[in-house]
């Protein structure tokens, strides 16, 4: 693991972006976000104003506790709800209004502890009531926090459920797919193309193994955190750049490899510039080599404990 320790020597000698934000306004702990307006403890959102403690929430205001949400306003405790209006411990609910604990619910307003409802309004546990009667039954469920979520347990186990979410796709496998043509298990993605295995995802062509990478990407494999970023492999955290080989914070630039920090460079290797000649005989010679030893396809280990990553978590069964 000759160059791959060499990276990683490299990586621990160079300084790092605590926080990545971009186009942010009074929001000094986002992270991985942009174009985010007065909010704290987002991570991997945008275009979002007043919101909390979110990750993967778009163009949404005055929401805390929400994952996966899109063109919400007043919502809390949600994931995957879409152009919703003050909605509440709910998930998988779309274009819904003053729901609380409600389960993949369209069109929907004033409805509680319901699931799999499609424009319904006075609705508690999938049973109508009238209005005086719907607010009177509600105040009475808010105070036993613990029957309501029987009573939504219950409501889900007589629903049926949908098996994916997807619209728009031709050919594509996964859930949470949107307007999608060839994607093969891909989840929580939207507008992608020949791709496969990828997770969090926005505009991806011809690109595999990726995760949390956005716009206008192509031909790129084994890629995480990036944007705008076309034909490169085994990269972190690499922005508006093509041409890039096992780099991690690496900006406009093109033609590097095993770069870390970097911004505006060509023909880097290593951080230490070429000419274009011996860029690409030296990276030649260095792919060839690590192929033979069969560390190309593995990248610098991890800066993070182990038990602080998302592999340490005990899933169930």
């Amino acid at each position: 693991m000759h160059y791959i320790k060499q990276m990683e020597e490299l990586r621990d000698l160079v300084p790092r972006i605590a926080l990545m934000a971009i186009n942010c306004e009074n929001s000094p702990y986002v992270s991985y976000s942009g174009n985010v307006k007065n909010s704290h403890l987002l991570c991997g959102s945008e275009y979002d104003e007043n919101c909390y403690y979110g990750f993967w929430l778009y163009d949404s205001t005055d929401c805390a506790d929400c994952d996966y949400c899109q063109k919400c306003e007043l919502c809390y405790d949600c994931v995957d709800c879409i152009e919703s209006y003050n909605v509440n411990h709910s998930q998988d609910c779309t274009n819904c209004t003053d729901c609380d604990y409600c389960y993949d619910c369209t069109g929907c307003n004033n409805c509680f502890g319901c699931t799999g409802l499609r424009r319904k309004q006075y609705h508690i546990g999938n049973k109508k009531y009238e209005r005086d009667e719907y607010v009177r039954r509600v105040e009475e469920l808010k105070s036993d926090k613990e029957k309501l979520l029987e009573m939504l347990e219950e409501a889900k186990k007589q629903a049926p459920h949908l098996y994916t979410h997807v619209l728009n796709n031709e050919n594509c496998s996964g859930d949470y797919v949107y307007n999608s043509k060839n994607a093969v298990d891909c989840f929580d993605v939207k507008d992608m193309e020949d791709c496969g295995h990828c997770n969090n995802c926005v505009s991806l062509k011809d690109c595999f193994d990726m995760s949390n990478s956005y716009y206008n990407e192509e031909l790129n494999y084994e890629v995480m955190s990036s944007m705008n970023l076309v034909n490169s492999n085994f990269c972190v955290t690499c922005f508006d750049s093509n041409d890039l080989d096992h780099c991690e914070h690496v900006y406009n630039s093109q033609d590097c490899f095993g770069c870390f920090s970097l911004k505006h460079k060509q023909y880097c290797v290593f951080n230490e510039q070429f000419s274009k000649d011996e860029y690409f005989e030296r990276v030649e010679k260095i792919i060839r080599e690590m192929k033979e030893s069969g560390e190309y396809y593995n990248f610098p280990c991890s800066t993070y404990p182990y038990e602080d990553s998302n592999a340490e978590m005990e899933w169930p069964s």
